[in-house]
C-alpha cells in the first residue's frame, strides 16, 4: 500500500491592494513563501467570498471595470488532504472617473459691490474652485475653504477668471473654466 504524503499548504499576504480609479488594472500578489494550489476569491462585504473562474496563479489582475466601491480579494491554498490555508484580505476600492460638470453664472458685475454665484452641475469628485486675473491664461489658485458647487465670487476690482478642479478619489483630476 502507498502513502501520499502532501507539504502542508502555506498561505502569505498580498500586495497590490489600495484604491484605483475606474478603467484601470491593480494586480494582486501573494508574497513569496506560499505553498500549494491557488484559488482567488472576491467578496463584497468581507465575509462571504466566492471563487474567481480561472484565478489560480500567484497574481491577479483585478479589472477596475465594476461599479465603484470596494472590493475584498484572498486566496486559499489547498494541499491534497492537508486543511487549506487562508490568506488576510486584502481591499481595492474603485473610484468612480472624476468628471468636470458645468459652470454657469458668469456675469457682469460692478467694482467692489456687486457678485455673482457660480454654480457647478454634473460633476463628479471633490471640487476645489481655483481664480486668475486679469487673464484666462494667468496661473490660477486655489480659493481658500471654496470646496462645495456653488462659490459666491463677490468684491471683485478686476475681470477674474474662474474655474472647478475635481477629483474622484485617486483618478486624475478633471477641469472646467
Amino acid at each position: 500500500v502507498g502513502v501520499t504524503v502532501s507539504p502542508i499548504a502555506v498561505a502569505t499576504s498580498i500586495t497590490g491592494g489600495g484604491s484605483t480609479c475606474f478603467g484601470t488594472v491593480k494586480v494582486l500578489t501573494l508574497s513569496p513563501g506560499y505553498a500549494g494550489s491557488i484559488q482567488w476569491q472576491t467578496s463584497t462585504d468581507n465575509v462571504n467570498f466566492t471563487n474567481i473562474s480561472a484565478a489560480t496563479t500567484a497574481t491577479y489582475s483585478v479589472a477596475a471595470t465594476t461599479v465603484a466601491g470596494t472590493y475584498y480579494y484572498r486566496a486559499v491554498l489547498s494541499s491534497g488532504a492537508c486543511d487549506p490555508a487562508t490568506t488576510e484580505s486584502v481591499s481595492v476600492t474603485v473610484n468612480p472617473t472624476s468628471v468636470a460638470g458645468t459652470i454657469s453664472g458668469a456675469a457682469t458685475v460692478c467694482t467692489g459691490t456687486n457678485s455673482t454665484t457660480l454654480t457647478l452641475t454634473g460633476s463628479r469628485g471633490a471640487i476645489q474652485w481655483q481664480s486668475a486675473s486679469p487673464l484666462a491664461t494667468s496661473t490660477y489658485s486655489n480659493i481658500t475653504g471654496a470646496t462645495s458647487a456653488t462659490y459666491t465670487a463677490s468684491d471683485l476690482t478686476a475681470t477674474t477668471f474662474y474655474k472647478a478642479v475635481v477629483t474622484s478619489g485617486v483618478c486624475p483630476a478633471a477641469t472646467t473654466t
